[in-house]
């Protein structure tokens, strides 16, 4: 469905707003790939002081790179979909820092290992 939106026959080169989505579409391909390189970091051993300010960052660019497929868009209904999925993910990025700040003051780290340490060694 987001390809459909994105992906359209006009000329390129003469319509800014096909950009601005593309970018956003690159953005989200972008974070897909820092999701999988923070797994792969985290359960392979490799240890971060700040793992989850690392998480909140990429969990953070989100809600642009929706924000941004959205305004690019030349539908009016993609453009109030999109932003509505982006102000969920702002909420949800805003309780989710809520939730690593407190972890953090709890486990007295950021890191990851920390956390699943004190699980039973997840």
């Amino acid at each position: 469905d987001l390809m459909k939106l994105v992906i359209k026959f006009k000329f390129v080169f003469f319509q800014n707003r096909s950009w601005l989505s593309w970018w956003g579409v690159y953005l989200l391909v972008l974070l897909a790939c820092g999701y999988c390189l923070l797994f792969f970091l985290s359960f392979g051993g490799v240890s971060s002081v700040n793992f989850m300010l690392w998480f909140l960052v990429v969990t953070s660019m989100t809600g642009y790179s929706l924000l941004s497929v959205g305004w690019g868009c030349y539908n009016k209904f993609a453009l109030v979909s999109c932003v509505r999925s982006a102000f969920g993910s702002v909420s949800f990025e805003a309780c989710f820092m809520c939730i690593v700040v407190l972890v953090a003051l709890v486990w007295g780290s950021y890191g990851a290992f920390s956390l699943f340490s004190g699980f039973g060694g997840m």
